[in-house]
């Protein structure tokens, strides 16, 4: 069997350096824990849990909750949390809520959550009361977890800034719209620069009140509040009958988008709330034989990576899975240690840290699908 000490030789370090590098100290230099991590790999080094436990009180174990595994950005967080974890000494145990407060409550209290040292959960569907519960004997991060900021340590998406930062991306482009939807005056005035005459529709979540939608929280109206603020600031019209509610999944974004194209044609530019949508809205537009970006512009939110392989490729706001799986790592792995220090010194809770709130950047990804490169007149569809 490999042995600590075996790392430490091949990296040529001490073995109190080795153990540091491997459990992801800060105190260890960049390279030396690069070259330590290198050499356990190479070796198959596997820390025995059992001894670390009895030594520090701590398994290494971190729980993780997500939605559902089938979907595109939970699997791909999933992927980058389990990859980073293993890199900082961790080992990961996953599982799938399914959206349930049933489930996620079953999680927090299982064994498994109990052996764990702490937990990042996501998108939290329970109580607040339940989640901070948990959250008081148990060092916790909520990824998403609107509601819970300056109680618990959260990690958010930027659904409002990202959402409007996409849709502004969608106005800003050339407008088309299907002959004889505007005046002729109008189809004869120059297009460019024009956004006036944009009809946009927005996928993925019901229509809300504007005055109720601005303090809504959750991904759903909070991205739709962002798409709400662009098209305020452009003077366009924010209406029910353009917002349309479907599942956050690949084949919802189809029917839905299959639906509208049943019932209307009078638009020229879809933003998704989430890519899956986006991909399955793309397919049902190309299959009816409507031309992406020339005839409707479509962008979707998350920057997966398979929307690099659609037909044109997906534009996007880009939100770096490992970007926030650093995050969640950097907040719960302080908060253990914070924990245990507390608990060393014979305190009950941990009070050193106040509750922390870090909300993750974006870049908008333009790979096709919403960039028009030429200005088409309306009388030219």
């Amino acid at each position: 069997m490999v042995t600590l000490d075996d790392v430490a030789a091949k990296a040529r370090v001490s073995r109190m350096t080795a153990s540091n590098a491997l459990r992801g100290k800060s105190v260890v230099k960049p390279e030396t824990a690069k070259r330590v991590l290198k050499a356990a790999a190479e070796l198959g080094y596997q820390p025995n849990l059992a001894a670390r436990q009895l030594s520090s009180g701590r398994t290494h174990i971190i729980g993780l909750s997500v939605v559902d595994f089938d979907l595109i950005f939970p699997a791909a967080l999933t992927a980058a949390l389990s990859d980073q974890a293993y890199r900082r000494g961790y080992q990961t145990i996953a599982q799938q809520t399914r959206s349930s407060t049933d489930y996620e409550r079953a999680m927090m209290g299982s064994a498994s959550a109990q052996i764990c040292d702490g937990t990042i959960l996501c998108w939290p569907s329970s109580d607040s009361a339940q989640v901070l519960q948990f959250a008081g004997s148990h060092p916790l991060v909520a990824f998403d977890g609107f509601g819970l900021e300056r109680r618990v340590d959260c990690v958010f998406t930027p659904c409002v800034a990202g959402a409007k930062a996409a849709m502004e991306h969608l106005l800003a482009q050339p407008v088309v719209a299907p002959e004889g939807t505007v005046p002729p005056e109008e189809a004869a005035r120059p297009l460019a620069g024009n956004p006036s005459r944009h009809h946009v529709l927005v996928l993925g979540t019901p229509y809300c009140p504007v005055d109720e939608l601005m303090a809504a929280t959750g991904s759903g109206p909070m991205r739709l509040r962002g798409a709400y603020e662009a098209l305020a600031e452009h003077g366009l019209p924010y209406r029910e009958r353009d917002i349309y509610p479907c599942g956050w999944n690949r084949k919802s974004g189809y029917e839905a988008m299959a639906r509208i194209l049943r019932e209307r044609r009078d638009f020229d530019t879809v933003f998704c709330l989430t890519d899956p949508i986006a991909i399955g809205a793309l397919k049902a537009l190309t299959d009816a034989g409507v031309r992406v970006p020339e005839d409707v512009a479509i962008m979707g939110f998350d920057g997966v990576e398979d929307g690099q392989y659609t037909n044109p490729g997906l534009s996007s706001v880009m939100v770096d899975v490992n970007e926030v799986a650093t995050t969640c790592l950097d907040l719960l792995v302080s908060r253990i240690e914070s924990a245990g220090a507390a608990s060393r010194g014979g305190a009950a809770a941990d009070g050193s840290l106040p509750a922390r709130s870090v909300t993750v950047g974006y870049r908008i990804e333009p790979r096709g699908s919403a960039e028009r490169e030429v200005c088409v007149r309306a009388n030219e569809i």
